[in-house]
């Protein structure tokens, strides 16, 4: 096997250090940040500006020996803990090239991994190993990471949203601490493409809603058995006129699934629809002792 050599992460840092960005608001240490795309999109840590956020204040982004510039706020995702925002990338030449990033699903428990910060005025590099690689996991704002990826270590104060490179140079995934506090997680490509994408079309990520009251509820045996699961949601509320009652949804009736995902507990509901709001959702239902299937278009939570 080849060991890697201290010249494999000079490199590293060497190549994509320069993506790596300083984001600064009043009265608060440096954060971290990563240049997305050539249009001067920038990724940061929404816990870490969350006070500037909310208050407008003025944020500024310093790329490379560049002086710090003028950054906007696109939006925030506070279910990834992502914060976007764009500069103004047409002085910086040659403009650091992003990174390219691998797809979740190839990533393997035990690959080392190189996180690059720059809290400060210089990039700042650490080292750990992919501990987990599991199904999922919700977040507490109800989005899915699918897979689950955990590092073996708490990374230092100022790495979140670093990006944690494998040895080819490509981005296994953001870490963040906003999550959990007690775990390093890692954000993967499809989960923060769809946030980007979404922020930079609507400001916002839309989280879809159905208008239900729900309560986790044990089926019969018999019942379970024939369904294949032990639990359901009973709907115990309908919005008048909302997505659910205009699709027949009714009260009394079993939610068992949402598309192919059977749900068990209210936060699994959400976590299903947060990122398919105007989106055709199947819910299957237990009405009576039988099973029905609706399509219901998931409503925006506003």
């Amino acid at each position: 096997m080849n060991v890697p050599s201290s010249d494999t992460f000079v490199s590293l840092v060497d190549s994509t250090g320069p993506a790596v960005v300083r984001v600064e608001a009043p009265r608060q240490p440096g954060v971290t940040g990563l240049l997305w795309s050539a249009d001067g999109i920038v990724l940061t840590a929404d816990h870490a500006l969350r006070h500037a956020l909310r208050h407008d204040a003025p944020l500024r982004v310093t790329v490379g020996e560049h002086p710090p510039r003028e950054a906007r706020p696109l939006g925030r995702d506070p279910s990834t803990d992502l914060a976007v925002l764009r500069i103004d990338p047409s002085d910086l030449d040659p403009l650091p090239a992003a990174p390219s990033w691998r797809a979740a699903d190839s990533i393997r428990v035990g690959e080392l991994g190189l996180a690059l910060a720059r809290p400060g005025r210089t990039v700042r590099a650490a080292m750990s190993l992919v501990a987990v690689v599991g199904d999922s996991i919700q977040t507490r704002g109800g989005r899915s990471l699918a897979p689950y990826i955990e590092l073996d270590r708490v990374l230092p104060r100022g790495f979140s949203v670093a990006p944690v490179l494998d040895l080819e140079g490509e981005v296994m995934g953001l870490a963040t601490a906003g999550l959990s506090p007690d775990t390093t997680v890692l954000l993967g490509a499809d989960t923060v493409r769809s946030s980007v994408d979404a922020i930079v079309a609507h400001g916002r990520v839309p989280q879809g809603y159905l208008g239900v009251g729900v309560s986790p509820a044990r089926l019969p045996a018999q019942l379970s058995d024939a369904v294949g699961q032990p639990r359901a949601l009973a709907v115990v509320g309908l919005a008048e006129d909302g997505p659910a009652a205009r699709a027949g949804v009714l009260v009394g009736d079993l939610i068992l699934s949402v598309g192919t995902a059977a749900v068990r507990s209210p936060a699994g509901l959400r976590a299903q629809l947060a990122d398919r709001a105007g989106q055709s959702v199947s819910l299957r239902l237990l009405r009576g002792g039988e099973t029905t299937d609706l399509e219901v278009i998931a409503g925006e939570r506003q």
